[in-house]
């Protein structure tokens, strides 16, 4: 695991953590506006935290594409020093029939690279696709999330106020009365 991808998974812990953290003290405190911040926190470090391992999943099959790659450059090089050898031991007309035989199994071997090339890209390509779709929808998800979080917090913040100011006319009223009946 890369220092980045440790640091990754370390800040997604932490952001887990915080996220439970306030989920249960909204909980405990009766206040849900941070109950359900803390539930889109924990939402985002699952977001993050599976983005990033289906991007170690994706680096892994194109570090083994490469070196599927590199195997099947080594056997074409061996076909290749095979049919130098061979040619070298015959005589002219022999030495054509090598020449195009190693031309052959050359072309074939670079087909089978290109056609496996071709499937691991495109299989890769769909991945990284799919993965990037899944990212986008989870983060509008956690979007939504948060705005429906703000309203509701602001929604609250309203309603105290409103409460704060009826309180202070309660107040108002009650030492106005007192200063009529004294």
């Amino acid at each position: 695991m890369s220092d980045n991808q440790a640091d990754q998974a370390r800040h997604g812990l932490v952001a887990n953590l915080a996220g439970k953290a306030k989920e249960v003290a909204g909980a405990v405190l009766g206040n849900d506006s941070l109950a359900a911040e803390g539930q889109l926190q924990q939402a985002e470090a699952a977001a993050v935290k599976d983005a990033s391992a289906k991007d170690a999943v994706a680096q892994a099959e194109a570090k083994q594409a490469a070196e599927q790659l590199q195997r099947e450059q080594q056997a074409a090089s061996l076909q290749r020093e095979a049919a130098a050898t061979a040619s070298a031991a015959r005589s002219e007309n022999v030495l054509e029939q090598a020449d195009r035989q190693a031309l052959q199994a050359e072309v074939s071997a670079e087909q089978q690279r290109a056609v496996e090339q071709a499937r691991i890209d495109a299989e890769t390509s769909v991945e990284l696709q799919e993965n990037a779709s899944r990212t986008r929808r989870e983060l509008s998800e956690a979007d939504r999330l948060e705005q429906e979080a703000a309203q509701r917090a602001a929604q609250e913040r309203q309603s105290a106020e409103a409460a704060e100011q009826a309180a202070a006319r309660a107040r108002a009223d009650a030492e106005r009365l007192a200063k009529q009946t004294s």
